[in-house]
């Protein structure tokens, strides 16, 4: 048999081993991947004929959408697993339901389930957070955890970036890059069709599915130069009806569930039939859809425009009209089509139910399609909508459309004269500015909001400016504005009964006060922390944890800092809150690099390196350290980026360890008349 097969053969033997060992409750994560074509769907295919007896498989799928739809690889699984999961996913709002459904699925009996996630490179946010609680347990599962990609299609800022991150610190990985087969494999699979194997080679690149299609397009000629011209090849012979039918469903990025089928196709299911015969389609009960992605892209790319419009019109005028129907589907085939009014429409309800999912990026996006269409809103409409955007920017980190969002979303509220809107975005703004790291406009935004809600007179509001302006002081080392701008915002949050602002105030005040010399603040802190853990409020107890650890690190309190570590880092992994949790990360690399565990120090500080704007510039701190005592080149740079980064914030908590590191390189490299330089100014 040829080493190309062979390999196959091998990666499927793997997979197996894999699945008895969590049949033995050890389960583990495998990566299958490789480029386009090259055989992920074909290993799944035939993973069932050498899994274990009772292997569950479950398959889900990630869709090639305009704008994802929120935990689709899992609604996918909807038929095939259990009632409870089930409602989770339809409701799909509740993340920690989702998050413990899909693990009591994984545990129930007959173990081990298989579950597979083809295309994770397409895989919403809120799939990416699913895939990150699942990975962190697998280990403790009955379960394996098949994830499919094309690693050829990753940047640097691709979001799977940080799910395989987390994935390769898990104790059992397996990892199945596949490679294109032999040219005696082509020859194998060519020899038959009368075509000659090396141009056939020569075509594909060893391909797998290109010299599949190549192959199947047949006949003694000439090779079609392109795949596309292949697999278009095979439709040339069908008839009218059937390459219709095909056509219309290759604008559809997913299979396509069978009431949409019967919708969109005269004769239903029928219709398929020739093109099942030839391989083209996988039919079932349920759905149908084509046996390959790149048939589908083929057969979409070959279609001239008006006739593409045309198709995604009728998709979208089913989608319309059939109840339940996923709001992401209808603004994709909406966008297709140039609908939009459609998008109008129903973009805001799939952003809605994107940001419920918790897939933040796919609502940002949503959104951001929506405002193309601004002048379908009235004044107040569109102030909400930029509000939502802005917010959903912030969330992702996207600094620049969340500010200039914001900005355009109280101009609006000015010309309204909603004062008590106006002040909750000003509010806003100035986060999203300290966000960014405009300390000044953070500042100036902070002022006018508590100016314009004292007027407005909505306590609550009210409360959460003070604490936000608190806060902004609290971080300068303004410790009398903190205190006295916090305590006002206590007293209003205890006398409306405000349990999420009051923790955010003691936060603010316990800190600002323990920085300062001040016992008393600890105590302050640690009530904040108390409030909001028994408030159910993840985000606030997270940052209470944050500001507990950071402030014992920096007094050198180790063993003190260690007793929160572990529980801050366990909240926030368990709530899936991927900022705070890169957050921690780094306050564990600083923690690291104290103890001179420098590898550990560096593989903490990356995870916070690029996902989570205010932990940038102390990873960065820290990945320079560690490059510049090792000696190792980089170091500079890293600390040139990270400096830039603090002087913008104008805190002393940023500045103050850059100049530091600064400092150290340049008397660790024999330039002593630049330490002063680089350190004097902070220092004083």
């Amino acid at each position: 048999m040829d080493g190309g097969i062979l390999e196959r053969e091998h990666e499927l033997h793997r997979l197996a081993s894999a699945a008895r060992e969590a049949a033995d409750g050890a389960g583990s994560v495998v990566l299958v991947h490789g480029e386009a074509g090259i055989g992920k769907s074909s290993l799944v295919k035939a993973m069932p004929g050498v899994l274990p007896t009772a292997s569950r498989v479950l398959v889900g799928e990630c869709d090639d959408l305009a704008t994802r739809r929120p935990l689709g690889p899992f609604r996918d699984l909807v038929g095939n697993v259990g009632a409870e999961l089930a409602r989770a996913l339809t409701a799909g709002g509740d993340r920690p339901r989702v998050y413990d459904a899909l693990r009591a699925e994984l545990t129930a009996a007959p173990h081990p389930a298989v579950l597979v996630v083809e295309d994770v490179h397409w895989a919403d946010e809120a799939s990416l957070d699913a895939l990150r609680f699942l990975v962190h347990r697998v280990e403790r599962l009955p379960a394996v955890l098949v994830l499919t990609y094309r690693d050829d299609e990753l940047d640097r800022s691709h979001p799977l970036h940080h799910l395989l991150g987390q994935v390769s610190r898990a104790q059992r990985v397996h990892r199945l890059p596949l490679s294109r087969l032999s040219p005696g494999a082509v020859h194998r699979l060519s020899a038959v069709s009368g075509l000659d194997p090396a141009e056939v080679y020569e075509v594909t690149s060893g391909n797998p599915f290109f010299v599949a299609e190549v192959v199947a397009a047949g006949g003694t000629g000439a090779v079609p130069p392109t795949v596309v011209d292949a697999v278009l090849a095979r439709l040339r012979d069908l008839d009218d009806r059937t390459r219709d039918a095909l056509e219309q469903l290759a604008v559809v990025p997913s299979a396509v569930e069978r009431p949409l089928v019967d919708a969109l196709l005269p004769d239903g299911v029928a219709e398929l039939a020739v093109a099942e015969q030839r391989g083209l389609l996988t039919v079932t009960p349920e759905r149908a859809g084509f046996r390959h992605e790149l048939i589908r892209r083929a057969v979409a790319d070959s279609l001239p425009a008006a006739r593409r419009i045309e198709l995604n019109r009728r998709v979208l005028a089913a989608l319309v009209v059939k109840p339940g129907s996923d709001p992401a589907r209808v603004v994709h085939h909406a966008a297709q089509a140039g609908d939009q009014e459609a998008i109008a429409r129903y973009g805001p309800d799939a952003a809605r139910d994107a940001a419920g999912a918790g897939a933040h990026r796919e609502a940002a996006a949503h959104l951001r399609l929506v405002l193309r269409q601004r002048d379908r809103f009235d004044t107040a409409e569109l102030a909400d909508l930029l509000e939502r955007f802005a917010i959903e920017s912030y969330t992702i980190a996207d600094s620049a459309a969340a500010v200039d969002a914001e900005r355009e979303a109280v101009a609006l509220r000015r010309f309204l004269g909603d004062t008590r809107a106006l002040g909750a975005d000003l509010r806003w703004l100035s986060r999203i500015h300290w966000w960014a790291g405009n300390a000044d406009d953070a500042q100036r935004a902070a002022r006018e909001a508590i100016t314009v809600l004292e007027e407005a007179g909505d306590e609550r509001l009210l409360a959460l400016a003070l604490s936000n302006t608190s806060q902004l002081h609290m971080l300068s080392e303004r410790t009398t504005l903190a205190i006295d701008f916090g305590e006002r915002a206590i007293l209003l949050a205890r006398r409306t009964g405000d349990n999420e602002i009051l923790a955010h105030a003691l936060n603010n005040v316990g800190t600002a006060r323990w920085r300062a010399g001040d016992p008393l603040g600890r105590a302050q802190l640690e009530e904040s922390l108390r409030v909001a853990l028994a408030a159910g409020e993840v985000e606030h107890a997270c940052r209470s944890y944050a500001n507990l650890i950071w402030t014992l690190l920096e007094r050198l309190e180790y063993a003190e800092a260690d007793r929160y570590l572990g529980p801050g880092t366990e909240l926030a992994d368990r709530a899936e809150h991927v900022g705070f949790l890169s957050y921690l990360h780094v306050a564990l690399g600083l923690r690291k690099f104290a103890a001179g565990a420098w590898d550990e120090a560096e593989r903490h500080a990356e995870i916070g390196a690029h996902d989570f704007v205010p932990a940038r510039c102390p990873a960065l701190t820290v990945l320079a350290r560690v490059r510049v005592r090792r000696g190792r080149s980089g170091g500079d740079e890293l600390l040139d980026e990270a400096w830039e980064i603090a002087v913008r914030t104008r805190e002393l908590q940023r500045t103050g360890p850059v100049a530091a590191a600064r400092a150290e390189a340049a008397w660790l490299r024999g330039d002593h008349a630049a330490v002063d330089a680089l350190a004097g100014d902070t220092f004083e």
